[in-house]
């Protein structure tokens, strides 16, 4: 008698953590339910030590949890060659069924893409295009779950200005 209270005390905090754990993954799942699209390139300036974009992406949250990012990073790349990244730190509130517009501010030197201007020009010429690649990760919250969801966008140049 003495060894089944401590026992069913165990078991009962066992299935308190399952139900936890379940609880946390369905939310995550919930927060992974969200697509974006770039729908906006917009050239603020331009010079040879520095270029600045106003990049908009079209979130959409297309499950029924209201969530908040609260820190993107982001790597860029054109034609597989880091140009450099974005890190926005602020909450960005992202309603259920709903599309939200975000404007990131990507500034960069064009003397990178300078160094490697042989390298690009040979690849767009071949491929027509300048591929465009995202990568890196969002920090997401929705009341008390907080979780960090990978990032990654590939996309074509052509296929952003139409």
């Amino acid at each position: 008698m003495k060894i089944l209270k401590p026992l069913l005390i165990f078991s009962g905090i066992g299935l308190i953590g399952v139900a936890l754990y379940r609880y946390y993954q369905k939310q995550v799942n919930f927060l992974k339910d969200i697509q974006y699209t770039i729908v906006g390139l917009k050239i603020v300036s331009l010079n040879k030590d520095n270029a600045v974009l106003d990049i908009t992406q079209k979130i959409f949250n297309a499950s029924n949890v209201e969530a908040t990012a609260s820190e993107v990073y982001l790597d860029v790349y054109l034609n597989n060659i880091k140009v450099g990244n974005i890190n926005e730190v602020k909450d960005i509130l992202i309603q259920p069924q709903k599309s939200t517009d975000v404007t990131y501010r990507f500034s960069f030197n064009p003397s990178i893409i300078l160094t490697n201007v042989v390298n690009l020009i040979t690849l767009s010429l071949a491929i027509k295009d300048l591929n465009i690649k995202v990568e890196g990760y969002v920090k997401v919250h929705s009341g008390f779950i907080y979780t960090t969801l990978p990032f990654s966008y590939n996309n074509n140049l052509k296929s952003i200005l139409k």
